[in-house]
């Protein structure tokens, strides 16, 4: 009964060595790869333009609020 705890201790230990080494790699791995993704280039060195050169326009219209109306009219 001994050597079966004593065999369980063991393997617990190496298994969580073998595991953080693991993690350990990945991440340094992971991190030597990191590029924060794909960057656009930019015609002659210049940001792309906003549509209307940049000014914005109209604002949509906002919907008329007769349902709300007429939910709120309504008796439970």
């Amino acid at each position: 009964m001994k050597d079966k705890i004593i065999i369980f201790i063991v393997g617990l230990l190496l298994g969580s060595i073998i595991s953080t080494a693991s993690i350990y790699v990945y991440t340094i791995a992971n991190n030597n790869n990191n590029n924060n993704g794909p960057m656009m280039e930019m015609p002659n060195g210049q940001p792309p333009e906003m549509p209307n050169g940049g000014q914005g326009g109209t604002p949509p219209q906002m919907p008329n609020n007769n349902n709300n109306q007429q939910n709120t009219n309504q008796e439970a």
